[in-house]
């Protein structure tokens, strides 16, 4: 039996912070599609279902074919069991948090079929195994981190087009198929839909400027707490709370919900006209 438990610190100086939730999203998609994650593997295929945290797939490692069980116990862990082939066993990844920071951890416990326990064949094998599984670690986490830096950089980017008002380019940040509800407004979908509802709502102010309080990132979609401080036409100003979900697709944004009451940024202006 081979049997290896190594834990990896998933913060580094220099490379973006990731919290549990984005490890945790990043071993989701490794679940389901390993390929980019794991360098050894050439194979990943779901085949089955079970339930919300239960899939079979089939997987093709160092050249063999093989079924995999995938168990997610969401936030904390994914446990692998191996069905068939010629290496059977269980492989786990633990997200772990302690006085040391955030950490995952792999292990393995694996027989390989028709080779003596303790044999110089089987250490051999494993001294092998866990290179690669070494080398899978650092290949997820630097995808995890990847993924932060392409996310990041869309919502900044997005933001930066939004308080431009610039509406060519707002415009442009959206999938053709895009969806934008604002507010109570009725939602726009379609790249021109958007802009011509953006547009209207723009030209009923003289600017805005968005600061994220809070973020939350999940597998498709990031939510964020934001205080947007709108300049009327009068040229006084207001700040408002938000909460807006983004859902990101690629390099663009295939659906913004945002939700605010904006009757504070007209009710000076209202006033005045009344007096």
């Amino acid at each position: 039996m081979i049997e290896v438990s190594r834990r990896i610190p998933v913060n580094e100086p220099g490379q973006p912070h990731l919290t549990r939730s984005d490890v945790w999203q990043g071993l989701v998609r490794k679940a389901n599609n390993a390929l980019p994650f794991v360098p050894a593997m050439t194979h990943c295929e779901v085949t089955e279902r079970i339930d919300d945290n239960t899939i079979i797939r089939e997987i093709e490692f160092r050249g063999e074919r093989c079924h995999e069980k995938v168990t997610l116990t969401p936030e904390t862990n994914v446990r692998f069991d191996r069905l068939d082939g010629t290496v059977l066993g269980t492989i786990n990844n633990d997200i772990e948090e302690d006085d040391d920071g955030l950490g995952l951890r792999f292990s393995f416990s694996l027989s390989l079929e028709g080779v003596a326990d303790g044999s110089s064949e089987e250490i051999e094998y494993g001294k092998v195994v866990e290179r690669d599984y070494l080398k899978a670690v650092d290949a997820t986490l630097a995808a995890i981190r990847k993924l932060k830096n392409q996310r990041s950089a869309l919502i900044g980017q997005y933001y930066k087009v939004v308080d431009s008002m610039d509406l060519a380019a707002f415009e442009a940040m959206h999938t053709p198929d895009a969806r934008v509800l604002f507010a109570n407004f009725p939602a726009a979908e379609g790249r021109a839909a958007i802009a011509g509802a953006i547009g209207h709502f723009w030209s009923t102010i003289g600017g805005l400027s968005h600061r994220i309080v809070n973020r939350w990132d999940h597998a498709d979609e990031t939510i964020l707490e934001v205080a947007v401080d709108y300049t009327r036409l009068d040229g006084s100003h207001v700040v408002l709370p938000c909460v807006s979900i983004i859902r990101p697709e690629d390099d663009k944004v295939k659906e913004l919900r945002v939700f605010i009451d904006v009757a504070p940024i007209y009710a000076k202006q209202e006033e005045a006209v009344g007096a």
